[in-house]
């Protein structure tokens, strides 16, 4: 049982729904996607704006302080200590010159608190220790915490000397009373001027996470930490999530050496967006710049919108379809009467019109399909005719325009079966008599020739004219003509058993090339073919004796594997010069029970 399928008017409605639901889904999911970018842009410019804050911060805080350790390295005095290696005199220079500007923090004004960090190396990156009673009361410990620290300020001061450098600037991790910090490092060059002879470093150490990031609080939403040593470091990140976000920015740092980035992942119960930046390129720790933003608040604007698109589209969608309904309903009744003139068509009646009500698309639709109803009637008159004029393979043929007008060399077997003794068999009949005999007698070869693959070129008084091979040909055109020539014999020679006037027939039957194609007049055309083979075959037709079947040498050498024949005398043909061999057809075998033909003949 085949499946229930929609109507038109179902289709039209779902359709309109389908449209509706579409529209809707897209108009969400554009929104939600425009919605989504903005907040990306927005976190993405507030990170932005944090870092150039942050640098701006920065550089406030370090450029006085980087100026006045240049002027300190400059010093003839400081030079002259480290190369006579006088520690004491050394670190007296440096809290002279750097006490005042140690006192100063552009972020908080004045009695900021000391740095935690002063040392001076020498050529080779080792630690030059001050002496004990050096910055007393400040706090400070040892620079190189560890191999790894020591490691890396040699490196510096390889790479400072190479480079020709003055500066540069890093950072470290210390612990102090227990806590584990960030400092920011700057390392200056001592040179001495004379000889510019490099003698070693000064290294000057401050903490980073010294405010700055309450500071940049009041600015922007956004939470920001330093990663240093696979460590998190802030002030504005909460604790309950610092373990999965350790996680999250320690396989995005280690992904490819990533040296900025943005990453999407679930920390606590929200989604986050995490933006990551380097911010150095020494020799020191890498350390990198850390901003959260939670998409929560994306997130509910997001529910906030789809909640709105979605009752939109309900009440558009009760909308289309009340008005769909409306719609459908107009369209349903001629619908339905095209419909079934359709049918009355495919049934055969071509009589059958359906009245014009509507003067848009669908009366136009109606208009045509009465205009198609009258053309097919016509169509169908001709076709009619058509078919009772000529022969139906070739009214196919013309239908479709397969014949070539111009005409076409064709290799055709064609035959001629005539009455024998015609003239006196109806002398004496009346004209009705003769039509009505003559119509049985050809309908039955006529089937003949249509059983055996050929088609009825002509009917000229008692003779019929039969073509093998055109318009087309099925391969084996001089078989089926020979056995076409056999069977109207057997068949006469069956009814004139039970006919009150015996009719007997002469056939003549030959093979070869010929020109075939419609000829005639400009107004009337008719298919046929034209050459020695057809005259030939009419000759031999004239010679074959009653109930006899005369065919040429063309012929024979096609069916010579199959035929059974008796050779004829030499003939002597009108038309044809020299002299013409034939035979009478015998009996012919069946394809199966005979050799393979020749493949280069028609067969």
């Amino acid at each position: 049982m085949p499946a229930p399928t929609l109507s038109f008017r179902g289709k039209l409605v779902a359709a309109m729904m389908l449209i509706v639901i579409g529209v809707t889904g897209a108009t969400l999911y554009v929104a939600q996607d425009r919605m989504k970018a903005a907040h990306e842009r927005m976190s993405e410019i507030q990170f932005h704006n944090q870092v150039e804050l942050f640098n701006s911060m920065r550089e406030s805080r370090l450029s006085r302080v980087r100026e006045k350790c240049l002027d300190l390295v400059r010093s003839v005095r400081v030079a002259a200590a480290l190369e006579e290696e006088d520690l004491e005199v050394i670190y007296k220079l440096a809290e002279d010159e750097l006490t005042p500007v140690l006192r100063l923090r552009p972020n908080r004004g004045p009695r900021a608190r000391a740095p935690r960090l002063i040392r001076f190396i020498d050529t080779e990156g080792a630690e030059l220790p001050p002496p004990q009673r050096a910055f007393r009361g400040m706090g400070i410990e040892s620079v190189f915490a560890s191999d790894e620290m020591r490691d890396a300020f040699q490196q510096v001061a390889r790479t400072m000397e190479a480079e020709g450098v003055d500066q540069k600037i890093g950072y470290v991790e210390r612990v102090m009373r227990d806590r584990s910090m960030i400092m920011e490092v700057i390392v200056t060059k001592v040179v001495l001027r004379a000889t510019d002879e490099y003698m070693g470093a000064l290294v000057l150490g401050f903490p980073i996470m010294d405010g700055m990031e309450k500071a940049m609080k009041d600015f922007t939403d956004i939470r920001s930490g330093i990663w240093v040593n696979d460590e998190l470091y802030t002030e504005t990140i909460e604790e309950s999530i610092l373990p999965s976000l350790k996680e999250s920015v320690r396989a995005a740092i280690k992904r490819g050496g990533a040296t900025s980035g943005v990453i999407t992942t679930a920390i606590g119960d929200a989604p986050h967006k995490v933006f990551f930046q380097q911010m150095n390129d020494s020799e020191f720790l890498p350390a990198y710049q850390i901003a959260l933003y939670s998409l929560e608040g994306a997130l509910a604007d997001q529910k906030v919108l789809q909640a709105r698109v979605v009752a939109f589209g309900a009440a558009v969608l009760l909308g289309a379809l009340a008005i769909s309904m409306v719609i459908s309903r107009g369209f349903t009744g001629p619908i339905h009467a095209l419909v079934r003139g359709t049918r009355s068509i495919q049934e055969g009646d071509f009589d059958v019109r359906i009245p014009v009500r509507h003067h848009d698309e669908i009366g136009e639709l109606t208009a045509s399909f009465n205009e198609m109803a009258e053309g097919l009637a016509q169509k169908e008159k001709y076709q009619a005719v058509l078919d009772m004029v000529a022969d139906k393979d070739v009214a196919e043929e013309l239908m479709s325009g397969s014949v070539a007008l111009g005409g076409e060399l064709r290799d055709i077997s064609v035959l001629f079966c005539d009455i024998r003794g015609f003239t006196a068999m109806t002398q004496n009949m009346s004209p009705t008599d003769v039509i009505h005999l003559m119509n049985d007698h050809f309908t039955v070869l006529t089937n003949i020739v249509y059983e055996h693959d050929g088609v009825v070129d002509k009917f000229v008084g008692d003779l019929i004219m039969g073509v093998f091979g055109a318009p087309r040909s099925y391969g084996n055109d001089a078989y089926n003509a020979a056995r076409c020539c056999l069977r109207m014999i057997e068949e006469r020679t069956k009814l004139n058993e039970a006919a009150e006037q015996p009719i007997h027939m002469g056939i003549g039957l030959a093979s070869g090339e010929a020109v075939a194609g419609c000829m005639g007049s400009a107004d009337r055309l008719n298919y046929t073919v034209m050459g020695a083979r057809v005259n030939l075959s009419s000759r031999l037709c004239s010679v074959a004796g009653v109930d006899e079947t005369v065919i040429d040498q063309g012929t024979y050498d096609k069916l010579k594997d199959y035929v059974e024949v008796e050779p004829m005398p030499e003939l002597r043909v009108k038309g044809f010069d020299a002299p013409v061999q034939a035979y009478k057809l015998l009996g012919i075998r069946s394809l199966k029970e005979s050799p393979a033909v020749d493949s280069s003949s028609n067969c």
